[in-house]
C-alpha cells in the first residue's frame, strides 16, 4: 500500500509529461504511487506515460471537464494516506516529498504542510524563488485572512481532510488551488516550511498562458469572496447554490511567457524593496525589464524602484 498518492492532471502535456513523472519517481525513502488522470489529450501524453515502465504508475481517464474534475478523479482513486498534485508540465526537486511526510508524520495536528516554490523558465531556467526568507510558521490564521504563501503543488495533505472537504469545487475554472487552501485552513492547521518543494514551469502553451487575464481575476476574486461569505455567514453563495454567472464579454488579453515572467520579477523586485533590500530589488527590476523592454510602465516601476528611498 502506497504511502503517498501523487496524482497529475493531464491534457496535451507531451513535451514535459515525462520529466514530471519521472521527477516524481525520484523521490527518495517514500512508498508512492503516482495517478495520472489523461483528461482528454489529443497528443502523445497518454502513449508516453503508459510507455513509463514502473509499476507505481498508472494512468485513468478523466471527466473532461476541468482541472477541478480531474483533480477529484484521481482523489477519488488514490490509496495513499497522504495526497500530493504535480501539473504534467511542471517538476519536484529531490527529497521533496520524504520531509513532508516526516513532518505530517509527527505532527498529527496538522492536516498539510507546504513548501516554498520556484518559477523556471520552458528550459528549466530560473527565474525567481518564491521563497521567504523567514523560517517555518503556522501559517492557517494567514491563509484564513485570505494570503497564502505558496503553490497548491507544493503542499502535502492528508488524503481524508480533502475528501471530507469534497477536493476542488467545479465551479472554479482557474483558482480551483486558491479556493482550496482557504476551504482546508477552515478545517485544519497548515504548516509552512521554506524549504524548495516545487518547479513551476512558465511556457505558451500552459493553461496560465491559454487564459485571459479577467478570468483569472474573477476567479481568484470569488475565492476571496466565498472566504469572507463563510467567514460571517458559515456558507457561500457556490455552497448556496447561487455561483455568480462568469463576467459577459471579457476582452481581456492572455499573457505570453515573457509578459509573465516580467510581472512576477517586478512583484518580486517590490517586494524586495518593501523588505529593505534595494540593491536585489533594482536587480530584479532590471531583469523584469530586461523580459520586455519595450513596456512604458515597466520602464516607469523600474524608475521608480531606483529613486524611492528603500527602509532605513
Amino acid at each position: 500500500m502506497p504511502l503517498v498518492s501523487v496524482i497529475i492532471p493531464m491534457k496535451n502535456a507531451a513535451r514535459f509529461v515525462r520529466a514530471a513523472v519521472e521527477s516524481v519517481l525520484a523521490q527518495a525513502d517514500v512508498e508512492l504511487e503516482i495517478i495520472v488522470i489523461d483528461d482528454g489529450s489529443s497528443d502523445r501524453s497518454a502513449e508516453i506515460v503508459r510507455g513509463i515502465d514502473d509499476p507505481r504508475v498508472r494512468i485513468i481517464p478523466g471527466p473532461r471537464k476541468g482541472i477541478s474534475a480531474a483533480f477529484n478523479a484521481g482523489l477519488a482513486d488514490a490509496k495513499g494516506e497522504f495526497l500530493a498534485r504535480c501539473d504534467a508540465d511542471d517538476l519536484y526537486p529531490p527529497d521533496r516529498l520524504a520531509w513532508q511526510v516526516q513532518f505530517l508524520q509527527s505532527h498529527p495536528d496538522f492536516g498539510g504542510v507546504s513548501g516554498s516554490f520556484t518559477t523556471v523558465t520552458q528550459r528549466g531556467n530560473v527565474v525567481v524563488e518564491h521563497k521567504t526568507e523567514t523560517g517555518g510558521a503556522d501559517v492557517t490564521d494567514e491563509l484564513r485572512g485570505g494570503n497564502g504563501r505558496s503553490h497548491v503543488c507544493a503542499y502535502l495533505f492528508r488524503t481524508e481532510l480533502l475528501r471530507q472537504l469534497g477536493g476542488c469545487r467545479e465551479f472554479f475554472v482557474t483558482a480551483e488551488d486558491v479556493d482550496l487552501q482557504f476551504r482546508l485552513a477552515e478545517i485544519t492547521r497548515i504548516w509552512h516550511e521554506p524549504r524548495p518543494a516545487y518547479l513551476y514551469r512558465l511556457h505558451g502553451t500552459s493553461i496560465t498562458h491559454r487564459q485571459r487575464s479577467g478570468e483569472r481575476a474573477f476567479f481568484e476574486r470569488c475565492a476571496r469572496q466565498f472566504q469572507q461569505q463563510r467567514r460571517t455567514r458559515g456558507s457561500d453563495d457556490v455552497n448556496l447554490g447561487w455561483p455568480p454567472p462568469m463576467p459577459r464579454g471579457d476582452r481581456s488579453s492572455t499573457l505570453s511567457t515573457n509578459q509573465q515572467i516580467q510581472r512576477i520579477l517586478l512583484g518580486q523586485a517590490w517586494a524586495a524593496h518593501g523588505a529593505g533590500a534595494r540593491g536585489q530589488a533594482i536587480r530584479l527590476g532590471a531583469r523584469a525589464w530586461m523580459a520586455n523592454p519595450l513596456v512604458p510602465s515597466v520602464w516607469k516601476s523600474v524608475i521608480a524602484l531606483m529613486l524611492k528611498p528603500g527602509k532605513a
